[in-house]
């Protein structure tokens, strides 16, 4: 799986197993249970080679009672590999929002054939004290933020579209995890998942007034700058795009909700230089979402 990473620093795991996925070498070294997939349902390294196509999410024009099975399948295949099952799931819905969840019980295990209940709609993040535990987020080209706190038991997992990142989602969740279960920010680690990369991720002009208005504008200055760009047409446009840098906004906010520097695991994967690997909003292969999961486990 030739991955294009954009530092040579070690960030990720790869781990062909019956369906590949990456993991974040930090959490790893804390012993928690932890993946993000690509588009691949199979990899063979050694020939270099693997199906793609694999389906975790229910799309917006997908048959439903086809999708489902598959989908929850797949995800229960995934659960196994990282030593749970599927009863123990907890999914968000994802609508770009800052609402995050404390998971309970009742919460846990698949929905389908009846709807997702009320209360979990309109759900962006998940957090959990509840030992073993599994997390699942939805990723393309926004990153996924994971959260773990070894002290407490404690794990938390959010999808941080612009919107969530403009919102502060991380911060949400933290707060969620110190208010209902005790954490403590200097405690806990963080990693930004796979996403966009600033050289990818082209915006308009509204999102920079966004973040100068929430933000101010210095921190607007610093998360976008202005790239050359072309119009529809190929014409230059003067004085560019502006082009939104989530990984450092996301990491902004991690720190300044208290979590320490050297327990922030930053991605050096962008999903659209790699759209190959995984399935990208911006280059158009969006055809399914890869999965972020994490365990409320600390297994060292």
């Amino acid at each position: 799986m030739k991955i294009k990473y954009s530092r040579e620093d070690k960030v990720f795991n790869i781990r062909n197993d019956e369906i590949p996925y990456l993991s974040i070498d930090m959490l790893d070294k804390l012993g928690v249970p932890n993946l993000y997939t690509t588009r691949y349902e199979s990899f063979d390294p050694e020939l270099g080679e693997g199906v793609k196509g694999l389906r975790l999410s229910i799309m917006d024009d997908d048959d439903i009672n086809e999708a489902a099975p598959v989908v929850i399948a797949n995800r229960a295949r995934l659960a196994k590999q990282l030593g749970s099952s599927i009863e123990m799931e907890c999914t968000t819905d994802q609508e770009h929002t800052v609402n995050v969840h404390v998971v309970k019980k009742e919460d846990l295990g698949p929905s389908w054939p009846d709807p997702m209940p009320t209360h979990r709609l309109y759900v962006d993040g998940l957090v959990t004290d509840i030992p073993d535990v599994l997390l699942t987020a939805y990723g393309g080209d926004c990153p996924t933020i994971y959260l773990a706190d070894p002290v407490r038991g404690a794990v938390g997992i959010a999808h941080a579209g612009w919107k969530g990142t403009l919102n502060r989602i991380p911060e949400v969740a933290i707060a969620q995890m110190v208010v209902r279960f005790g954490c403590n920010p200097n405690d806990m680690y963080a990693a930004i998942g796979p996403g966009i990369c600033v050289d990818c991720y082209e915006m308009g002009d509204e999102i920079y007034d966004a973040f100068a208005e929430k933000w101010g504008k210095g921190d607007a200055d610093r998360l976008l700058k202005k790239y050359p760009a072309t119009d529809a047409d190929g014409r230059e446009i003067p004085g560019g795009k502006y082009h939104l840098n989530l990984n450092i906004a996301n990491k902004m906010t991690l720190l300044r909700a208290g979590v320490p520097e050297g327990h922030i695991a930053v991605s050096n994967i962008c999903t659209m230089c790699n759209k190959g690997i995984f399935y990208s909003y911006r280059a158009r292969c969006m055809e399914n979402h890869q999965a972020a999961m994490i365990i409320n486990r600390f297994d060292r």
